[in-house]
């Protein structure tokens, strides 16, 4: 949870190579397998991104998994 005196961008600093790699395995579809502290590894592809939270579909017809971007601890590329 974000302090008072904590500042925190309410944009995606795109400018980051982190956000570009992210942006390109969400924009080619790549499968991933993300990490999750507590959770254990989940795989799927990305729908998007925002400041708080990965977007994770793991299955056709199925919701989006929202993962908060503090729980991951890896993010690869299975393809």
């Amino acid at each position: 949870m974000q302090s008072f005196f904590e500042k925190r961008s309410a944009a995606l600093d795109t400018s980051q190579p982190s956000i570009r790699h992210l942006q390109d395995l969400i924009r080619h579809k790549t499968p991933v397998a993300i990490q999750v502290m507590g959770v254990g590894e989940l795989e799927g592809t990305l729908h998007w991104q925002d400041v708080a939270y990965l977007a994770l579909s793991q299955a056709e017809g199925r919701p989006l998994t929202l993962i908060n971007r503090a729980a991951a601890s890896t993010i690869r590329a299975l393809g």
